[in-house]
């Protein structure tokens, strides 16, 4: 089971450490930009979609980090209405984490209620258990599903997006984030994603 005070610990440790590359229009100009990585059409934005600030974040529906990182990300935006979220569905933990991330992409306008119980979920999923935590959700599953049958590959080929600006990024794993025009390697407390979006609007 997800236990938060032994992770949140490791989320706290991995923050000192934390990693942040070059902004991203300095880099080769075969990489994402920013446009492509913050503003995937595919993608719909939580927080403010006219936010000053995005943060992407490069996720799993299985990470527990990824899991951990998104509580610190809904405090962040509860105190900050300029904050734009996009979630980067990387589903780096086989077919069942690929098809949750399907799923909640075709949910619509309760995309936001998806993607917040797929992620504060504590137990591991299956096609099943996915179906069970939306229905919960409000989302029309039997729905949901029947437009994935008709529109896979295009929700495919945003994955595949997200897929290769991690592989661009060389990214080991979720969670990243790219907040601004900077990458962190890995996930933050909420104390520091502040500091992070305040490098942003300064820059």
């Amino acid at each position: 089971m997800f236990k938060q005070p032994i992770d949140r610990r490791l989320l706290l440790k991995g923050a000192a450490s934390l990693a942040v590359l070059a902004p991203l229009p300095a880099w080769a100009s075969t990489g994402p930009t920013v446009t492509e990585v913050a503003f995937d059409p595919a993608i719909p934005a939580l927080g403010n979609p006219d936010g000053d600030v995005t943060i992407a974040e490069f996720v799993d529906y299985q990470c527990p980090i990824c899991k951990l990182v998104f509580l610190e990300l809904k405090k962040l935006m509860a105190e900050d209405s300029g904050i734009r979220l996009v979630m980067k569905d990387w589903p780096i933990f086989g077919d069942v984490s690929r098809d949750a991330a399907r799923v909640a992409l075709l949910s619509g306008e309760h995309y936001a209620v998806a993607v917040d119980a797929l992620m504060t979920n504590q137990r591991g999923l299956s096609e099943r258990r996915t179906n069970t935590i939306l229905s919960s959700a409000g989302v029309d599953v039997t729905m949901v599903r029947a437009d994935l049958a008709l529109r896979q590959p295009d929700v495919d080929a945003s994955l595949f997006r997200t897929e290769a600006q991690a592989t661009a990024f060389k990214l080991r794993g979720t969670p990243a984030l790219v907040i601004g025009g900077s990458l962190y390697r890995r996930g933050m407390p909420v104390s520091e994603l502040k500091q992070a979006v305040a490098r942003a609007r300064s820059a």
